[in-house]
Parts: structure tokens; sequence; C-alpha cells
């Protein structure tokens, strides 16, 4: 009888390719169990000041543990009106205590004007005129209007560009109240 020469390979290597697939889905496994997450690092709220016209000034301190919404908007623009109205819903359901929305309008407009527009719109907020300083503090702005929600320690966990429908803000300010 004559022994084939490569007999042992023909075992060896189904062997082989079961033990390759096993070492595969062991790394798989210990990636999953071990490897990278879901959970993202909020960056911190720039440490705006805003200067108001009467010599008073708003800044980031002020909002200290509480969920703050920035809006920058425009008095005119269809989306920031609807964005301003989510806003004023959000404050009428969780209080002034507990959310504070920091409304910045970006148009050249008086203070007077933007009072009226409050008064026509019946915020339960005041909103403010942005100045240059605020906008290049949070980077700059590409489209109005554009909504930062910081939590409680003030952190920036989420920035929206264009309107931010009401049921995700409501998640965001549930998710910083249980801080």
């Amino acid at each position: 009888m004559i022994a084939q020469p490569h007999a042992w390979l023909s075992r060896f290597l189904p062997r082989l390719f079961t033990g390759l697939v096993a070492l595969v889905a062991i790394i798989v496994l210990v990636q999953l169990a071990f490897g990278a997450t879901n959970i993202r690092e909020a960056p911190p709220a720039p440490l705006f000041v805003l200067k108001e016209p009467h010599g008073q000034t708003i800044k980031l301190a002020d909002f200290k543990n509480r969920a703050l919404i920035v809006c920058f908007f425009a008095t005119w623009d269809q989306p920031s009106r609807k964005q301003i109205g989510i806003l004023n819903e959000l404050v009428g359901q969780y209080g002034a205590t507990n959310v504070a929305v920091l409304a910045l309008a970006i148009e050249q407009t008086d203070r007077d004007a933007l009072k009226a527009y409050a008064a026509e719109q019946h915020l339960r907020y005041t909103p403010h005129l942005a100045d240059y300083d605020t906008i290049q503090a949070f980077g700059g702005l590409t489209e109005i209007p554009t909504t930062y929600v910081i939590d409680k320690n003030q952190n920036v966990i989420d920035k929206s560009v264009g309107v931010t429908e009401t049921n995700v803000l409501d998640a965001e300010v549930k998710a910083i109240l249980k801080q």
C-alpha cells in the first residue's frame, strides 16, 4: 500500500479553517463587549458675555444648574418663528426655573422692535440682540435658526441647524433634568 504524501494536509486544512473562524468570532465578541461605545463627550459651552444696552451683561454662568437653550434667530425668518414658538412651549411646559431660553436675534434692529416682536409672539422669555462676539464664541453661523442645548454642567449636548422639533428638545430637556 502506497501512502499519499499530502494526506496530512487534507486533514489539517479544515481544522485550520475552523480554528480561524472561531478566533475571528471571539475577537468580534470581545470588541462588542469591551470596544467602542455610543457615548459621546459633550464639549463645554462657550464662555460668552452678551453686553446689553444699559450696561448689563448676560453670561453663561448666569444659567448654572438649569437646562439652557441658546437659539440664534431672525424675526423675519419663518423657520426661526417656528423655532421661537417651540421654545416658548417648552418654557411653558417646564417653567423658567428649570429651562432657560436665550433667544438671540441676529438682525440689526432696535430693542423696541424686539420687545414688540416678543409681545406679538406672547413669549415667556425675553429675546435679546446677538452681538458679534457672542456669535463668534459659538463658532459663527451658517444658517438660522441655529439652536444649542446646554446641560446643567454647561456642556453643549446638541447643536441643531434649522428647526428642531418639539419632541427632540423635550427629550433633551428631560435628560438634562434627570442629571
